[in-house]
């Protein structure tokens, strides 16, 4: 017996929960599959997930003539919490997995990319490809999946993550001794104009700033109104701080491998428009939320662009620190880097700010103007 076929029918005989059930063997029974999250029912991405992953693989497996899916749903309120889906999909309670990469730090440092680089584009399919690409194309970027039993999928690429507030912010500095609410770790973007940043379940946010615990929340603008913060702030800023990958769809690998091939194929046809599939639907999700802020009497204002140039000039330089923890940790940090502001530029991005770089080019072309004016400066 080969190790994928034993590694299969452990899989097959689990009790309870698998990652597919033994009906796969029986063609007039559906087969099971299985999908896990941690995220709460109304969460836009399990939607998107819904329609653009898992309806569209049952889709293809049955014009196949393969038979029928049934997708068992793991979420929140089951055993698997947003911080265990890794671990879930890993010990084959699962065979997709919507990995919040956010909790996952440790375990999937590279996957925490674009989190390093705020202000760059609002526009989530480009930041879905550019991810792609990254991973597609630089050596060890999913090493930490494969260490985990899995295989990388897609990055899913958020709306825009922008404030929303009590009080109005025009500009950075009126975030400063602010006290901002967020699910994600933001805190370089906070914390780097003296914001205080406070990372809290989502569920609790609303709540906290009813009770002036909080003066601002930053999250997709698709998260406000799910969270109801609406009803304690009436302050919406679009900054700019751009589409953000907070999670990647992930499948275990041997599951996979054990799959009929019909279903397999139909899995991986489905990936390869996913990405951009479901980064649509989630900027789509902003826009609507956005929409709805307006039509509940939210004041929105947009960041003036001299204003996010300067917010984004006055952070540190994050990617490059990130960068270069994770190079001396032996992996691909800068290149990683470097390639995703790349394929940004490929796409036609004008960056906020070069993140490639070690400082804000104002700094830079300041320098360079000090260095040419003391070049001419008259030897003594």
């Amino acid at each position: 017996m080969t190790t994928r076929t034993a590694m299969a029918g452990a899989i097959l005989s689990a009790a309870v929960i698998s990652p597919f059930s033994v009906s796969q063997v029986v063609a007039a029974e559906p087969l099971r599959l299985s999908v896990t999250s941690g995220l709460a029912e109304n969460h836009a991405v399990l939607a998107i997930v819904r329609t653009h992953f898992q309806d569209e693989v049952s889709r293809r497996v049955a014009d196949a003539g393969a038979g029928e899916i049934v997708w068992d749903a793991m979420h929140v309120g089951t055993p698997t919490r947003m911080g265990g889906v890794l671990e879930a999909v890993e010990d084959d309670l699962a065979l997709i997995g919507i990995v919040a990469v956010n909790h996952e730090t440790l375990r999937l440092p590279l996957q925490n990319l674009t989190f390093q680089m705020p202000f760059t584009t609002e526009d989530c399919a480009i930041v879905g490809a550019a991810y792609q690409a990254v991973h597609r194309n630089v050596p060890g970027m999913t090493d930490a999946l494969s260490a985990a039993r899995q295989t990388f999928l897609s990055g899913i690429a958020s709306d825009g993550y922008n404030f929303i507030s009590v009080q109005p912010i025009r500009n950075a500095a009126e975030v400063r001794g602010l006290k901002v609410g967020m699910v994600d770790r933001l805190e370089n973007w906070i914390a780097g104009v003296q914001g205080i940043p406070q990372r809290l379940p989502d569920d609790t946010m609303g709540a906290r700033m009813e009770a002036g615990v909080l003066g601002a929340a930053v999250l997709p603008t698709s998260e406000m109104g799910r969270l109801g913060l609406k009803r304690d702030a009436d302050h919406y800023t679009r900054t700019g701080l751009g589409s953000q990958v907070p999670f990647v769809l992930t499948v275990n690998t041997h599951a996979l491998e054990a799959l009929p091939d019909t279903v397999r194929t139909a899995i991986e046809e489905t990936n390869a428009t996913f990405t951009q599939a479901a980064a649509q639907a989630y900027c789509q999700a902003g826009d609507e939320a956005l929409v709805d802020l307006k039509a509940q009497g939210v004041r929105t204002t947009k960041l003036l662009k001299t204003r996010r140039f300067q917010w984004a000039d006055s952070l540190a330089p994050l990617a490059q620190q990130w960068a270069t923890a994770n190079d001396a940790e032996g992996r691909p940090g800068r290149e990683a880097v470097d390639m995703f502001v790349v394929e940004l530029r490929a796409a036609g991005v004008t960056l906020t700010r070069d993140w490639s770089r070690a400082a804000p080019p104002s700094l830079l072309d300041a320098a360079a103007t000090a260095a040419k004016e003391l070049s001419q400066v008259p030897a003594k």
